[in-house]
């Protein structure tokens, strides 16, 4: 990623034995035209992110060179994530930028305990990439 990640934004406090969701997406953005509005779009999703009931932590981040952006987060619940995702700027976003996309997005869900809370980008990275190497591409 270029330039490195956002720092990890630690919202709540978490029990090591504690299991947690954590969620990682990827967005490939098809032009660099549409980089202005997606990005104010994102600041304002990472204030709703930061108020956001459940969210335990976050961090995003991008490769400037190929218009790649990256989430990763973790959450109290699956449903904390879920009303998070269907509300707000976050909501507002899955419509605006739905035809500017050059491949579909990529989402992966996993469970870790509180105790490797932040997760690594190395991890979610790699998750990531276990993921698209096992779906069937689509046609857009």
């Amino acid at each position: 990623m270029f330039p490195p990640p956002r720092p990890w934004s630690q919202r709540s406090a978490v029990v090591p034995a504690r299991e947690y969701v954590a969620f990682t997406s990827a967005f490939y953005l098809r032009s660099l035209l549409r980089m202005p509005a997606f990005v104010r779009r994102a600041y304002k999703i990472m204030k709703q992110a930061d108020a956001a009931p459940g969210m335990v932590g976050w961090s995003l981040g991008f490769n400037l060179f190929t218009l790649d952006f990256y989430t990763l987060s973790v959450w109290q619940d699956n449903d904390s994530l879920r009303r998070f995702v269907r509300a707000g700027e976050h909501l507002t976003s899955l419509t605006e930028f739905e035809h500017d996309l050059r491949s579909s997005t990529t989402f992966v869900h996993y469970k870790l305990f509180g105790r490797d809370v932040p997760p690594t980008w190395k991890d979610a990275l790699e998750r990531l990439r276990q993921h698209d190497a096992t779906r069937t591409p689509r046609t857009m």
